[in-house]
């Protein structure tokens, strides 16, 4: 029974049903979900279990001293743009769900679970998701312009979650054909009926990416690769609303209203650029600023469909540096393991890379899950002490 119940396993278990975030309640009146809930007990558990914590601390600065400076900054600059902007609920929450939680679990779970076990664990998460999802889109439980989202707010959400496990399943697929082949078709199916064109985009090039760093494509068979794709998509999608409106540039299509959407971020940013707004304020002042547009094409619009954006208005300016050279560090690192051959973390740096290109025009960070899996598979590339 103790085996079962190993620290290794209810990590485990944890990335499985990150989901779970959506369960959300109070307790004591403070908001917070089941995850955290299952994260703290966790930290919990660790903590009475694990020995000589004084000398592991030592250890752990030793090894990650170098990017703690930066993760310090990101949360200087949010702290004190919640405190500036006077949204402390929202403010609080968010640094604690999207950060504090997310940094610590994933700085335990890379000490105590071996790195392909944390791969294995999200593609389960992932696969089943994927299933579920599947069940509604045969119930034609999905969006007015036949989109899959299942129990995501968006399709792009379920997209976003998806995507790392098919670069997951792509780096791996050699160690268990038929288990990772059956799974991955059934994600990838899934992933399909999102129609989020950003994210297939960018998983397809972080792919790519990982291939060419492994030496398992050649730069010839790249643009074949790419000239396929590209006519898998424009015969798969011509003559659908969201095709049109995509390669017409219309004024309604999303990248349309996503223009807009950077154009009023980047007006409260040139107002707001040294401290930002505050996490959790973008809706907010996104109505404010409407006078200086024409009528918006979205009006409920958390977030301004960029992660550098998003930090840079939620954190300030220290926090996008924090965020930045978090960034740059780790490709840098990145490399070395490269030259080391080392596949593991060259694939958890694919995933990056997706979360990265993807961001360019989504938010790919701000969310319970979202910020785990960033921060899962940023510290995977790492050095492991």
């Amino acid at each position: 029974m103790k085996k079962y119940l190993s620290l290794e396993n209810l990590i485990s278990v944890i990335i499985i049903i990150l989901p779970t975030y959506l369960i959300r309640f109070n307790i004591f009146s403070v908001p917070t979900n089941l995850l955290e809930v299952l994260m703290t007990s966790l930290i919990v558990v660790w903590l009475l279990k694990k020995k000589d914590k004084v000398a592991f601390l030592k250890k752990g600065v030793g090894v990650y001293k170098k990017y703690i400076f930066w993760v310090i900054l990101i949360f200087l600059g949010l702290l004190i743009s919640t405190l500036v902007n006077q949204n402390y609920t929202a403010g609080a929450g968010i640094i604690k769900g999207w950060f504090l939680f997310p940094i610590i679990f994933s700085a335990i779970a890379i000490t105590e679970v071996k790195k392909e076990k944390i791969f294995l664990s999200y593609f389960i998460s992932s696969f089943v998701v994927a299933s579920l999802a599947l069940g509604y889109f045969f119930l034609n439980l999905i969006t007015f312009d036949g989109r899959l989202e299942a129990f995501f707010n968006s399709p792009n959400y379920l997209a976003m979650y998806l995507a790392p496990a098919l670069i997951i399943g792509v780096g791996l697929y050699t160690r268990n054909k038929k288990i990772y082949g059956v799974a991955l078709a059934i994600i990838l199916v899934a992933f399909y009926l999102t129609f989020s064109y950003a994210a297939w985009a960018s998983v397809f090039i972080a792919i790519i990416i990982f291939l060419r760093l492994n030496k398992k494509i050649k730069l010839k068979a790249i643009g074949i690769v790419l000239g396929v794709a590209i006519l898998l998509f424009i015969f798969s999608q011509a003559g659908k609303n969201k095709y049109n409106d995509f390669s017409h540039f219309t004024e309604r299509s999303s990248l349309s209203s996503r223009t807009m959407v950077w154009k009023a971020a980047e007006k409260i940013i040139s107002d707001n650029w040294f401290l930002g707004i505050g996490p959790g304020n973008f809706q907010t002042k996104y109505l404010e600023y409407q006078k200086y547009f024409p009528p918006y094409l979205e009006w409920a619009v958390p977030h301004p469909h960029n992660i550098f954006l998003s930090f840079w208005l939620q954190s300030g300016l220290a926090g996008l540096i924090g965020f930045l050279g978090l960034i740059y560090l780790r490709i840098k690192e990145t490399s070395e393991n490269v030259f080391n051959k080392n596949a593991l973390a060259t694939l958890s740096t694919a995933i990056l890379i997706y979360i990265l290109i993807h961001g360019m025009v989504d938010t790919t960070y701000f969310k319970n899950d979202l910020a785990i899996v960033f921060w899962l598979f940023f510290f995977m590339g790492i050095k492991k002490f």
